[in-house]
């Protein structure tokens, strides 16, 4: 740790605290203002509900593994990132001659890069996490399709079955969103490798364009529209 400088440990004290501040803050404002997530779960619940009334599920399905299929993406992509996060760790000695190389780049040594290399592995490895357990909770879905009754004339939806649906496709959502995120908060990491101020103000940079991606966008806004009641 000695081989960190001061704006070193200010960048990655930044970083930190804007990820995790922006966590708290986008959990805590949930559902209060209009936002992806917020309007994607009403979105999932009358999904649910439909699904409920529907005689014939297999769209349902269809669209659920499309899910699936997303996050099992992601979850191998990280993977793949990790292999080769471990593999820069096996060169160490000569990945610091080429970052060394790089335009911009601050003087760094073999133990400061280990350092920065451990913290993307972390990040990556917290990603690898959310989204596979965001791909068994998908699978959680499907299986709670499955659970639904068959179609009957005047079939009233089964509110217990209908919530648990939409919650498990919820979280599965919530947990998706949090593996993108790690992807998003690595990218000033990756910037960290360079110059340690590019950490401080890519973790600024990266911070304000996840809030407008998720808040302000255009596609919060197509979004906002309430889906409607069920028939």
């Amino acid at each position: 740790m000695n081989s960190m400088g001061r704006v070193d440990w200010l960048g990655l004290a930044i970083w930190g605290l804007l990820w995790l501040g922006y966590l708290g803050w986008a959990a805590r404002v949930f559902g209060r203002r209009p936002s992806l997530m917020s309007s994607l779960a009403r979105y999932r619940r009358a999904w649910m509900r439909e699904a409920y009334l529907r005689e014939n599920r297999i769209t349902d399905v269809a669209l659920v593994g499309s899910l699936v299929q997303s996050a099992t993406f992601f979850s191998s992509t990280t993977l793949l990132i990790l292999g080769g996060l471990f593999a820069l760790l096996g060169t160490i000695e000569k990945s610091a001659a080429v970052v060394g190389s790089l335009p911009f780049a601050a003087r760094t040594t073999q133990d400061l890069l280990e350092i920065k290399a451990l913290a993307l592995t972390l990040v990556f490895a917290y990603a690898f996490l959310r989204f596979t357990w965001s791909l068994r909770q998908f699978n959680l879905v499907s299986i709670v399709l499955g659970a639904y009754p068959s179609q009957r004339e005047h079939l009233v939806p089964d509110d217990r079955l209908v919530d648990q649906a939409a919650r498990l496709n919820e979280l599965a959502g919530a947990n998706f969103t949090q593996g993108l995120r790690a992807y998003y908060f690595a990218i000033p990491l990756l910037l960290w490798l360079i110059n340690p101020w590019l950490l401080c103000g890519g973790s600024v940079v990266i911070t304000l364009t996840t809030w407008y991606m998720e808040f302000r966008s255009a596609t919060v806004r197509a979004l906002a529209h309430d889906p409607g009641p069920s028939r």
